[in-house]
Formats: C-alpha cells, structure tokens, sequence
C-alpha cells in the first residue's frame, strides 16, 4: 500500500505540493476571515472548563450571571518608598494624583487603591481592554511602566507593575526567545547529522507549513462544533507537531539516503524508503493519536478538547510525512544533501566459513555498531542493567507531589519584584481572592456581613475584602493567608472554607466557594479520577494498535512494559530534580500527563520503529541475534537523531519558568525512550526471545529479487554497506 502510494506521489510530486499549498492557503484564509488577527479565543478561567456539578464551576456561573467582570484584563501597580520607610501623606496625596497623569494609549482607567496595613506599600489598579497576552495589550502595559516612572522621577517612590497583564508582558520577550531557541536548536542539529543547510531550513519550513494548517483546521472546527481551545492546546500544538513532524522527516530522510547510496535514482529510492518506513510511522502516529485522542474521557472540558485536537493534528502531520515530504525530497534527490556527497559504503566480505548469514566483520565503527554487538552478545545482561537502572529512578516518583502554583513569572522581572513587595505588605491571596456567594431569598447587606465576619475565623483566611449584594446574592471576597496556588491554600480551601461557609449560611440560602483556588481544588479531584481512567484506556488501546501491527503478543505486551518502565523513570528523575535537589514544593499538577503525552506516545515511535527493523532483519534470514545488531546499527542513527532533536529542542524550555519542568523533564523522557529503550532493552529482549518475540506470527526468511534487495538484506558472501 505504502509503496504504491510512493510511487503516485513521485510521478507527480509538483501536484502533490501544489494541492498541499492551495489546502493550508485556503484554511489559512478562513481563519483569518473568522476570527481575523488575534484567532480564537479560549476560556477564560480554569473553572468554564470544569463540569457543572462542581461548585466553583457553579459558583463562576454566578459571577457571569449576577457579578458581570468587565471585559479585558488588569494590573496592579505596587508603590512604595526608596528607603522602605511608611509612605507619608504627601506620597499618598501624590498616588491619588496618579490616575490622571497615567492616561496612556490602550488603557481604560487607572485606579487609587488600598494602603498596606503598615504603611509601606500602596496599589493601585489599571485596566486594559483586551487579552493580557495580546500585542496591543503588551504594548500599552510599556507605556504605562514608562509613564509611570516619569510621574514619580525625584519623588522619593519606587513602583512596578503586577497582575496578569504586567506578567503577560514580561513573558512576551522570554517566550520569543524560547520559541526562537527551539527551531535554532532543531535547525543546528538537523545540520550536524545531515551536514545540509537545504535539509535543516527545508525540514523546519515543510513541519511549520503542516502545523498552520493543523491550528486553522482546529480553529475553524471549534467555530462549527462550539469548543473552545485553551491556552495549553494552542500552546502544545505547535510543540507537539514540530517534535512529531522532525521525527518522520528524519525517519524517511535516513531511509532515503540509505537507498541513494546503494546507487538508486531519486524516485526509486524514495517509493523503497517510503515502502519501508510508511508503515511503522503510521502506526507510530495511530499509537500517538490514540493516547491523546484517550483524553477525550476527561471530565475538563480542556482535556477533551486537547486531546481529539493533537490526535488530529498528528494524523494531519502523518499524511504529510507520507505525501508532501516525499514530494519535494524526491524532486530534490541528492541535492537535498549537499554539501555532505553520498558515498556508496565499502563492501565487506564475510569468511566462507561463517555458518550463518554473511555479516559484517569490520568498517562498522560508530556508537550504534557497539551497542548492536554489546545487545547481539550479552542480552541478558542489558536487559537486567537496564531495567534495573529505570526501577531505581523509577522509585523517585513515589516521592512525586502535584503543585498547583501556575503563576509563575519571570525570575527578575518587573513583575516579579512588584509581586514580592506586595506580599510584604498584603496578604498573599490579594491579587487571587477566594469568592463566596451566598443565594437565596432575602439575603441582605447585614446577612451577608455576618456571614462574612463568620469567614474570617477560618484558619486559612487573612482577610475580608468587601461584601456586594445584588438580586438575592451576596458576593464575599476574602484573602487567603497562604498562596493562593500553593497546597497549604488548595487544602484550606477545601477542607476548612468549604464546610464552614456551608455551616455559615443562613437557613434558607446556600454558600458556593468559586475563585481560583477553589477551582484548583475541583481540577484536583478531577485529574486524580482522570488519571486512574485515561491511563489504562489509553494503555490498553496501544497494546491493541502494537499487537495488530507486529502481530506478536510477545512484541506488544514487551513494549508496553518498556515504555511503562520509561514513564516511571522519567517522572521519578523529574522529582529528584526538582523537589529532591531543587527543593520545589511538587511538580505542576499537568506533569505526568505531560510525559504521558510525550515519553509514553512519541517515545514508542522510536521503539516501533527499531522493532519494525528488527523484524524486517530476521525475514531477510538473519538470527535473532545478528537481527538485534543489525536492527540498532541500521536504524539506531535514525532514531538517536530523531531523540536528540526532540530533546533538545524540550531541553530550551528549560530557559522558561512555567515551562521549565516539562523541558526537562521531556527532554529526560525522550533521552531514556531513545537510548535506554529503544537501543538497549528493546533489542536485547527481543534476541533472548527470538522469533518466539512475534508469536503467534513467525517473521520467515524472504527472498528478494536483487534490484529490490534492502541495502541491509545478505547475499551469498558480501554485504552492502
């Protein structure tokens, strides 16, 4: 099927490229069209996420319904004096005069704002009339940072800007630098392992073309079917589709050259590479969509939604990897690689008296050849180090607490160091206040108020913030005492708020507790029945996908144990390092879903293919154990620079601090998927069971006529290499 599909691609590869430009022009168009320059808007709280049956989803109902926010978002100027001594009544007197003179492009208002009970610190609010993160946005939060430090040159005060807006803005630069360090990192090793500017940029333009037409795709399927993609889906696709896609380039483009070296013409080459390698990538990308498209069983709406859009979006970048690609590299040839020159390798004789297939005794020099022979000669002592290595780290994730703490800003930042000032004067939970609405008939200002006064007892309350009563409903905002993403505030919320604020109210009425943290509390209870049911689904339908493709219960059920070995591990190396070593609280509550996603999904591919290989060496006649060395030597580069391509590009979000624990710790995954799997323990277990590995299928000797022999298939005494 592959081959034949190759072979109508490179008869017409101008019209394959041609309808790929015209698709993504015309999706790209449509988008624009509906949603113009800013694209789709997700939800904008946590909580429009959540299921109606939990109470801060009902509580933000609430708000929409009776407390309307104004649309836009905000942020809090923090002012207080050089010496950190008590601002005095002339300073006071000089914020007041602040709102008038901060009357900027692209903000609303500015408004005066509470005095710290010491003394020292002073807020005041501004508000803006579109999205923190968008361009106009960010721009107006410059002005107004420039504005404001000119109003108070020479006045003996000191501010900065907090609040999502200000943090949005100081994010904005690091994320450039960010996305911009992944491509770099991407393009650089592209050009390392193939030594050709044309295939770095070309790689990179074709994976950037197919993920634009991914998102307009998604987009305008979220304008005909209602759903909204949230940050985190926007945010992954292109992270997602930019590792997926440079994985099948680099699988293919292996392929391809080892067939131009033998001395095939460009079309044939490419029909054998794709022939070859179409079937194990399709699989790759089937296993990949279905462990997202298992997220549809979530109860967050954003799960369900991220879930179905990257499986999409993987099988968008398949069906890319098997038309488009071949397309313009067929029409390239061997130009693709220059300046690198595709020598022919030597041909090594083998002795006549070699009882089995001829194999290659010398000019195999190269990692993946010694670690071929180290699988080929001591299997069982690979499989016994490395399973032991990956239990060991495996045994850090028992250590493993979520951490719910997703604002983040940038170490350094302005943002960052007004935050710290307003904490030394406020309670922790002043920007993030926790909301009780209190419902029911006849609720009035002095129900509500005793109502609130009863809150303020509670351990993990600092503060009453102000009371509003409108149609029946009180609104009570309250500052915690604790972080408002920390745990310490999560487990106050809902053990301590909650149930007071039901033996609070009043007969008649009923309490909801809605805000951030609350929401934080719900999400908690929800991933944690998620995780018990997304996993095993998703498990269990790649087991299935694995046993239908290699056809041997042995091979399916030894790749699922390895990949579980490898998630174990990876999350047990991602709380050694930042809980045990760095000394943070936990890990962001996504994380193992994160490495699920990624090390479990995409590090299969590599294994998938390493046993695709392996099995197409023992049907060209060779023991399960020079199949095992032939299948690391001959498909090991591919798949090293596949993983270090992806992990090097993850490792640049390391820079980032809201991405840095999913850098590493997918960056550590995919290393461990690369080498520990899919060069050591895959192998070396499939030459202790030889062809028993693909049982109830047995993988026999094939005889291939000579012009369509694999560069790697024996002949009566010599070996292409």
């Amino acid at each position: 099927m592959f081959t034949t599909l190759a072979t109508a691609v490179v008869r017409r590869p101008g019209r394959v490229i041609a309808g790929w430009l015209l698709a993504i022009a015309a999706l790209s168009a449509a988008t624009f069209a509906v949603y113009g320059l800013d694209g789709p808007r997700g939800g904008s709280t946590q909580a429009d996420f959540l299921p109606d049956r939990y109470e801060s989803a009902q509580a933000a109902r609430i708000e929409a319904r009776v407390f309307p926010a104004p649309a836009g978002s905000s942020a809090v100027l923090v002012v207080r004096r050089t010496d950190r001594a008590p601002l005095t009544a002339a300073d006071n007197a000089r914020i007041d005069r602040l709102p008038r003179e901060l009357r900027v492009a692209g903000v609303s208002a500015v408004t005066a704002g509470p005095l710290a009970p010491d003394g020292r610190v002073r807020l005041a609010d501004a508000r803006f009339p579109g999205d923190p993160d968008a361009e106009a946005t960010i721009q107006a939060v410059e002005r107004l940072r420039q504005a404001t430090d000119a109003a108070l040159a020479g006045t003996g005060l000191v501010a900065g800007w907090t609040g999502e807006a200000a943090g949005a803005a100081d994010a904005f630069l690091l994320d450039l630098i960010v996305n911009g360090g992944m491509m770099l990192v991407i393009l650089l090793l592209l050009l390392v392992i193939f030594r050709s500017p044309a295939i770095a940029l070309l790689n990179l333009f074709l994976v950037l073309l197919v993920a634009q037409a991914a998102t307009a795709l998604l987009a305008l399927g979220g304008k005909v079917f209602g759903y909204a993609l949230d940050a985190s889906t926007t945010g992954l696709l292109p992270v997602v589709l930019l590792g997926i896609g440079t994985d099948y380039a680099v699988f293919l483009l292996f392929r391809y050259r080892e067939r131009l070296r033998t001395g095939d013409d460009r079309r044939a080459a490419m029909v054998h590479a794709v022939g070859r390698i179409g079937g194990a990538i399709t699989v790759s990308a089937l296993v990949v969509a279905v462990a997202f498209g298992a997220l549809v069983l979530s109860r967050l709406a954003s799960f369900r939604v991220l879930g179905p859009a990257l499986a999409v979006a993987v099988l968008l970048m398949v069906a890319a990897a098997l038309t488009l690609f071949p397309a313009v590299y067929s029409l390239l040839g061997r130009r693709a690689y220059w300046p690198a020159k595709l020598l022919a390798p030597p041909t090594i004789s083998a002795p006549a008296t070699s009882a089995a297939p001829a194999v290659e005794r010398a000019g195999a020099a190269g990692l993946p050849d010694r670690a071929g022979r180290l699988v080929a000669r001591r299997p069982g002592r690979v499989v016994l180090a490395t399973v032991t290595a990956l239990v060991l780290l495996g045994l850090g994730a028992l250590l493993h607490r979520p951490s719910y703490d997703v604002d983040v800003l940038p170490p350094g930042s302005e943002s960052a160091r007004a935050l710290a000032t307003l904490r030394s004067g406020f309670p922790a939970g002043t920007l993030t206040p926790t909301v009780v609405y209190l419902t029911g008939a006849g609720v009035d200002a002095a129900a509500a108020q005793r109502f609130a006064d009863r809150l303020a007892e509670v351990p993990v309350v600092a503060a009453p913030a102000g009371v509003e009563v409108e149609r029946d409903v009180a609104r009570v905002r309250l500052l915690l005492a604790e972080p408002p993403y920390s745990q310490r505030a999560i487990d106050g919320v809902a053990a301590q708020l909650r149930p007071a604020a039901r033996a609070a109210a009043p007969p008649g009425t009923r309490a909801y507790v809605g805000g951030e943290t609350a929401t934080f509390a719900d999400i908690r209870s929800v991933l944690d029945r998620d995780l018990r049911l997304v996993f095993p689904v998703a498990a269990g339908l790649i087991g299935l996908l694995l046993l239908l493709m290699l056809r041997g219960l042995l091979a399916a059920l030894g790749l699922l144990a390895a990949v579980a070995l490898g998630f174990a591990a990876t999350l047990g190396t991602s709380v050694l390092a930042f809980q045990v070593v760095g000394g943070q609280p936990g890990l962001n509550f996504q994380l193992p879903l994160v490495v699920f996603l990624f090390v479990t999904a995409i590090g299969t591919d590599y294994n998938i293919l390493m046993i695709a290989r392996l099995r197409e060496e023992l049907r060209a006649g060779r023991s399960p154990r020079q199949a095992a060395r032939e299948a690391v030597r001959r498909a090991g580069p591919a798949v090293a620079a596949a993983g270090v391509i992806l992990a090097g590009s993850f490792g640049v979000l390391v820079a980032s601090p809201v991405l840095a624990q999913v850098g590493l710790a997918v960056a550590v995954g995919i290393l461990i998927a690369t080498f520990g799997l899919s060069w050591l323990l895959v192998p070396a277990l499939a030459a202790l069971a030889g062809r028993a590995t693909f049982w109830p299928a047995r993988p026999r000797p094939v005889r291939t006529p000579a012009a369509e022999r694999p560069a790697t298939a024996p002949t009566a005494g010599t070996m292409v290499r």
